[in-house]
């Protein structure tokens, strides 16, 4: 009879505590009671199991030669929660590697993004390969955002900055100290503004870590949250024409092939 009792007891424990489970992941997935907010799990707290190897919101994607590694997982990092970003750069065939975490928006989500500021906060570890005035850019994190026409790059970087536009890609480049927590904060819309370019129907929304050839080893960076600031920053953007060819889906990690020329014609 106690046995039974103290089944019940510890079932009805159990129950509670899976409904604290559940709430928890439903305030990190919700937004206001308008809608869910742009960006689903922007403190990475949602992983698929205790060893924190596999978010389950957020998707992922690497590019990389059969000798290279890359690895995306939860650490604690200086005091923070983070999601780290592991590349090792074997070298061959000089190759760019990367790996990337990724959501698609529309819809109201995809209006909430482009009616506010976007901030991230990010470390990125110092490379001595940053030294070389040849090879500035061996280590490469950024925020890209791609509309199956458009890319738009948030470069977080030690020694360029500015602004740079190849056809249909923008790149911006903001300055980032590296080796420390940093809070860094850019506005999609009045990029799209400046670009000229219209509102798009969806959004691929990035956080890309990429590691030139030339840097042979291993690489980190750590991101700890993507927060969304509505700082009544407003920059209206002309509808897309109905005539214009949409293609989801295309390629997100446009990043190295095009910021690569770029850099190599402009060193």
């Amino acid at each position: 009879m106690r046995t039974s009792k103290l089944r019940r007891y510890f079932a009805l424990i159990s129950v509670a505590l899976l409904m604290i489970a559940a709430g928890f992941a439903f305030l990190n997935l919700q937004g206001t009671s308008s809608g869910p907010p742009p960006i689903l799990d922007p403190n990475f707290k949602l992983w698929s199991n205790d060893s924190r190897e596999r978010l389950l919101v957020w998707n992922s994607e690497s590019v990389k030669g059969v000798d290279d590694r890359t690895t995306v997982n939860g650490s604690v990092v200086m005091g923070r929660d983070a999601v780290t970003f592991g590349i090792l750069q074997s070298g061959a065939g000089s190759r760019w590697v990367y790996e990337s975490l990724f959501q698609t928006l529309d819809g109201s989500r995809l209006s909430s993004l482009l009616n506010e500021s976007v901030g991230v906060w990010i470390l990125k570890e110092p490379c001595r390969c940053d030294a070389d005035p040849f090879n500035k850019t061996s280590v490469v994190l950024s925020v890209e955002v791609n509309d199956g026409i458009h890319t738009l790059s948030f470069v977080f970087s030690d020694r360029l900055l500015g602004t740079e536009t190849l056809l249909n890609h923008r790149i911006v480049f903001i300055p980032t100290q590296s080796g420390v927590w940093v809070y860094q904060k850019f506005n999609i819309a009045r990029e799209y503004a400046s670009s000229h370019w219209a509102a798009p129907d969806q959004l691929t929304f990035s956080i890309v870590f990429g590691v030139a050839g030339s840097a042979v080893g291993w690489h980190y960076a750590y991101l700890n949250a993507v927060t969304m600031v509505n700082d009544g920053l407003k920059y209206p953007l002309p509808p897309r024409l109905s005539n214009w060819v949409y293609v989801a889906g295309v390629s997100k990690l446009r990043i190295p092939i095009l910021m690569i020329t770029y850099l190599q014609c402009r060193w």
